[in-house]
């Protein structure tokens, strides 16, 4: 069975679950080792706390594991029906997921129309990688400067350094496909915000009273972003597609994996501090989960699986690939 040419479903399955095993295994432990360093460690039986982490670990690696699986898929071969398809499976299993979730809490009330929000910011996040990987070796980025008129040649990208950020990413390519797959990203949360809004409003004016989903969990993100939060995020988005970038090409090596990571921690960290020193309202918590130690943490462990699910399902073994209609000094 082929998911489609470039990648084999005996691969890319391990390899999504692994990877998203090795992802759960890290928010869990975040998590707990946060929640040990603040109250101590919790009482009550070791047995029941174990089965507890493994039940969290065991919900995240069922969450991950399609959604790497569908990266992987747009890493090798970003079609229209690849991306639709993951974009799909990502929805239906957070979906799933999401009431499986609530319904366990013995809180059925809270299952309302907001729940069909819930998933759009994985899947937003999946979109933007998939335009990311087009846009950078799959001929994205000619078939934009084409219809562009040569705007690629503008002096802005002239002063940029030629020195290649890995094998078909130039600094430019890199640049470009991160910062518009960006727009899409942070577009598409605060689109899910403000879809979220009118679910949310409808709800009221329908039953008198609001009907919400609480999903909790290390991994669990806000339904969307508001607008005044877009340029933010979208620095965020950038600086996470284009480490994606750098492990998404020809090869996923050692080195590709720590440029990915100091660039999320770096640009991350800095939209943390920079405006604490500019204008700070309050004092700045380094250790707070929104402070610039531990903000990015969040994408740099999703990274980690991504580049990890990638290496094992397109590298493990056999030749190595090639990305399609890129070029080095684009």
């Amino acid at each position: 069975m082929s998911l489609h040419d470039d990648l084999d479903a005996r691969s890319a399955l391990p390899a999504a679950l692994g990877s998203a095993a090795l992802v759960a295994f890290a928010f869990v432990a975040f998590g707990w080792l946060r929640l040990s360093s603040r109250s101590g460690t919790p009482a009550g039986d070791p047995v029941a706390i174990l089965g507890a982490l493994l039940i969290q670990a065991a919900v995240a690696t069922v969450t991950f594991a399609p959604f790497l699986l569908a990266v992987v898929g747009v890493v090798a071969r970003p079609t229209p029906r690849v991306v639709a398809g993951g974009a799909a499976l990502v929805y239906g299993v957070d979906l799933l997921v999401t009431v499986g979730t609530t319904l366990a809490t013995g809180f059925p009330g809270s299952v309302g129309p907001l729940v069909l929000v819930v998933p759009l910011s994985t899947v937003v996040s999946l979109l933007a990688i998939a335009v990311a990987v087009w846009l950078a070796y799959h001929g994205g980025y000619e078939r934009l400067a084409a219809a562009a008129e040569g705007a690629d040649r503008h002096p802005l990208f002239a002063n940029l350094p030629k020195k290649s950020l890995g094998p078909g990413l130039s600094v430019k390519r890199g640049l470009v496909a991160a910062g518009l797959a960006a727009l899409v990203g942070a577009g598409g949360l605060v689109a899910a915000n403000g879809l979220g809004d009118l679910l949310r409003a409808a709800t009221r004016a329908g039953a008198g009273g609001s009907v919400s989903v609480t999903v909790t969990g290390a991994w669990a993100r806000n339904v969307g972003i508001p607008p005044s939060q877009f340029p933010v995020e979208w620095l965020s988005e950038a600086s996470f597609l284009l480490a994606v970038l750098f492990v998404a090409g020809p090869r996923v090596a050692a080195r590709d994996l720590g440029k990915g990571i100091a660039v999320i921690v770096g640009v991350q960290s800095a939209t943390v501090l920079v405006p604490a020193f500019v204008a700070s309202a309050r004092p700045l918590d380094l250790w707070a989960p929104s402070g610039p130690l531990l903000a990015p943490l969040g994408d740099v462990f999703l990274f980690v699986g991504i580049a990890v699910a990638v290496r094992l399902a397109l590298h493990g073994d056999g030749p190595v690939r090639t990305p399609t209609g890129g070029a080095v000094d684009g």
